[in-house]
């Protein structure tokens, strides 16, 4: 029998947590956006449990639990609050609801609340370390020596950039296609030239654009630092 992400999300809680306070179908499921290779991720909280993170295949889907109580989702709002990485927080916001005790709202205003007061800023400490490692790899890009070590550096500094963009304006990063989005969302036109830059090298072979963009970025900070850094 084939089951709709729903329909597996519903019988995976009530399988696997039937005693849970509550329980979301988060992730693309949740907007009903999943394909065929979707995970479905399902935040549990329950008061009884200690929090754990566990991967299923069942109903057809593939399953990743995020299992928390009361205090543990806290605690990791402040890990990804350090990170930059509001993950929980919007997984607790943008989903499904399967089971709710009645506490979801207070949860929900607490998550809201995370996100508008934004990421930490980013210290000097911060800033110098990375003017410095990427400057470093920026210089191994422009003098690889074939496409292969190219490819992997290039893809290297564009992660910790696009991170480093969207960190050192107060606004909340993400990974994989979170990142993508996050950058879309704070800044279109930004967003197209990194882009651009990119598919300069990979349709053509042309490093430049992408040096110069990087160094956009990080010439008001300073540019490159070499000489005096210390960690």
């Amino acid at each position: 029998m084939i089951f709709s992400a729903i329909e597996a999300a519903v019988k995976f809680v009530e399988g696997n947590f039937p005693d849970c306070n509550i329980a979301l179908l988060a992730g693309s499921a949740s907007r009903g956006e999943e394909t065929m290779t979707s995970d479905l991720d399902i935040v549990i909280i329950d008061n009884s449990l200690n929090s754990y993170r566990e991967s299923f295949v069942l109903y057809g889907w593939k399953i990743e639990s995020f299992v928390h109580n009361f205090n543990s989702y806290l605690e990791q709002f402040e890990k990804d609050r350090n990170k930059g990485r509001p993950i929980l927080a919007n997984m607790l916001i943008d989903s499904k609801v399967l089971k709710n005790n009645g506490e979801l709202d207070d949860i929900r205003n607490t998550a809201n609340n995370f996100i508008e007061n934004g990421p930490p800023p980013l210290s000097e400490e911060f800033i110098k370390a990375s003017r410095y490692f990427i400057y470093d790899l920026l210089d191994d890009f422009a003098d690889s020596k074939n496409e292969q070590e190219a490819l992997i550096t290039i893809n290297n500094i564009s992660l910790q950039v696009a991170d480093f963009i969207l960190r050192l304006n107060g606004q909340w990063s993400g990974r994989g296609k979170g990142l993508t989005r996050a950058l879309k969302a704070f800044d279109g036109s930004l967003y197209e030239k990194f882009f651009e830059t990119l598919n300069c090298y990979y349709k053509h072979g042309n490093k430049q654009p992408f040096i110069e963009f990087v160094d956009y970025v990080y010439k008001p900070l300073g540019g490159t630092f070499f000489d005096g850094y210390k960690k």
